[in-house]
């Protein structure tokens, strides 16, 4: 009996233990295609070292380090949004400038990098006191980066020509038409969020001797047109300028305040605007004279220079690299 029970144990249980083999089918067996391009994830219970994947290839650094920009014509001359009287600018004003900020940029091991920037204008009317000598202006200035998209800078400007020296000549005292300063600024530009703006102040102590300030803010309203080959964004800001002594002994207040609006044209092609290395802005500028022009007027012998309301309109064309 026991070598009964024995013998149907041994024949049974590997029946129980496995599974039955499938049945052979009768039609033709047909094999799916094993794709191997899909990531391979990791079991939870996985516990050794990460196996890397590979990523994007990076691309070749295209970072711009400068800029050429023409103002091909303003119909006003403007310092800090403090126009002139028509008298002296009755024809308009256009101007080239430049900056290049030299490859160097860990100076000193500190991340700051040099800048030096120009600019050569000229004041179309022949007639007026202001256009000669023609208005120049050359900086030099150290930057470092202290927060995301907010740069700060320490400079130095040499100036000749213009406002500035027309007033360091014939009512400071000055036996030529040039100036020199030194500032300090922090800029700040965010181009995803689209906000803007600077803090300057700046101190003469050549030729004009008095500190200035010039305060903007603004935002950049991406999209204000769009079609199938092109589009533009809108920059909107204001900003005010006051000074210290600047304009004369006794000149303290407000130069100006300004509204500007300008229109920064681009084409989805990526030839002109945004990325491209080449741009266009037209823009018109809005601007009112402070406390200061009533001042200026005093403190120089009776003579207006400053234009109590003026509306600039103007075009700049240009390209960075």
């Amino acid at each position: 009996m026991t070598k009964r029970v024995l013998f149907a144990l041994t024949v049974c249980l590997p029946a129980l233990a496995t599974d039955l083999p499938p049945a052979i089918p009768d039609t033709p067996i047909e094999y799916t295609d094993i794709s191997y391009e899909e990531e391979y994830t990791a079991p939870d219970s996985y516990t050794g070292p990460a196996v890397p994947l590979p990523g994007p290839i990076a691309a070749a650094s295209s970072e711009r380090r400068g800029y050429v920009n023409f103002n091909a014509y303003s119909s006003d001359y403007t310092v800090r949004g403090m126009g002139v009287r028509e008298s002296l600018s009755k024809l308009g004003y256009s101007s080239l400038s430049a900056s290049y900020t030299l490859p160097n940029r860990n100076l000193f091991g500190k991340g700051i990098q040099q800048r030096i920037s120009g600019e050569y204008g000229i004041i179309w009317d022949s007639s007026s006191t202001l256009a000669t000598p023609h208005v120049s202006r050359i900086s030099y200035a150290l930057g470092k980066e202290i927060f995301p998209n907010l740069m700060a800078e320490l400079g130095y400007t040499l100036r000749h020509g213009g406002l500035e020296g027309y007033v360091a000549r014939h009512f400071d005292g000055a036996g030529h038409h040039t100036t020199q300063e030194l500032s300090a600024s922090l800029t700040y530009n965010d181009q995803q969020r689209g906000f803007f703006g600077k803090a300057e102040a700046g101190f003469s102590f050549y030729g004009l001797t008095g500190t200035w300030f010039d305060l903007e803010a603004g935002y950049r309203f991406t999209d204000m047109v769009n079609s199938n080959t092109m589009g533009a964004d809108l920059e909107l800001s204001a900003g005010v300028a006051p000074s210290i002594g600047y304009w004369g002994s006794h000149v303290e207040g407000v130069d100006a305040w300004r509204i500007k609006a300008a229109l920064l044209p681009y084409t989805h092609s990526g030839s002109l605007g945004r990325d491209s290395r080449f741009f266009i802005k037209p823009w018109v500028q809005f601007s009112w004279a402070g406390s200061n022009a009533s001042e200026m007027e005093r403190d120089n012998g009776g003579i207006d220079l400053v234009d109590d309301f003026l509306i600039t309109v103007g075009f700049d064309c240009g390209f960075n690299f």
